[in-house]
């Protein structure tokens, strides 16, 4: 899932978070097709296809969790374990969301990390990439 991609890497950068997210997504369109999973998820062709080719294009976590779900768990389970998951890498490395925003390439301030992570806004999964890589780095 992507609250624990790349397991076995210490410190992963985001790029191979990224990966990892867009193959794992990707997967589950090839076994069901795109049309399939773009109908049942509401994610659009495009953004399928970029997962197919190992992109994550400007997809958020719900995108993703909602492909997730067409292959199994409910995609607000997928997006909760991954807030979850952030919050206590969080607390874990002892980063507050001023060191995230400020640590990581993206143009988020600390006042929309923070609404990201209780999912306010959106999260795009290469800010979620940036803030694991950054998190793992710091454990």
């Amino acid at each position: 899932m992507l609250y624990d991609a790349l397991p076995e890497a210490d410190e992963p950068t985001p790029a191979d978070l990224e990966a990892a997210y867009a193959a794992e997504l990707g997967a589950v369109v090839d076994e069901h097709g795109r049309e399939t999973v773009a109908d049942a998820s509401g994610v659009p062709a495009e953004t399928l296809a970029a997962f197919q080719s190992g992109e994550v294009a400007d997809a958020t976590v719900s995108d993703a969790a909602a492909v997730l779900a067409v292959d199994g768990p409910d995609a607000d389970v997928v997006v909760a374990e991954v807030r979850d998951d952030l919050m206590m890498g969080l607390s874990t490395a002892i980063l507050d969301v001023d060191t995230v925003a400020v640590e990581i390439d993206s143009e988020l301030d600390g006042r929309e990390v923070r609404q990201a992570l209780e999912g306010q806004i959106r999260l795009r999964l290469d800010e979620l990439a940036a803030i694991q890589s950054l998190i793992r780095s710091r454990e």
